[in-house]
């Protein structure tokens, strides 16, 4: 394979040649090219702006607000279930053993 390397090599030179020999062809190519590199470009931009929302996981905006909201009444709602079950069962063996 190794010694083919350089016959393949001129061979795409020379048909790389031929094609872009006619004035048409470059014109075609650079379009192409230029629409491809547009194209490029603007998924790069479409995927630097859709972050998702794991992209603030475990390091929260102390300015996002709404964010911030949610996981004070989240804490507290996970603590008030806690604090009434184990009122509820403090409450029952407490009862039951007078």
């Amino acid at each position: 394979m190794a010694k083919n390397k350089p016959l393949l090599l001129a061979g795409l030179a020379a048909g790389a040649y031929a094609y872009f020999r006619k004035k048409e062809n470059r014109d075609k190519a650079i379009v192409a090219f230029n629409n491809t590199k547009a194209k490029v470009n603007s998924y790069m931009e479409a995927q630097k702006h859709n972050n998702s929302d794991l992209t603030a996981t475990g390091n929260p905006d102390p300015q996002d607000i709404p964010d911030n909201k949610m996981v004070s009444e989240g804490a507290l709602t996970s603590v008030q279930y806690y604090n009434e079950e184990v009122q509820e069962k403090t409450k029952k063996s407490t009862e039951e053993t007078k």
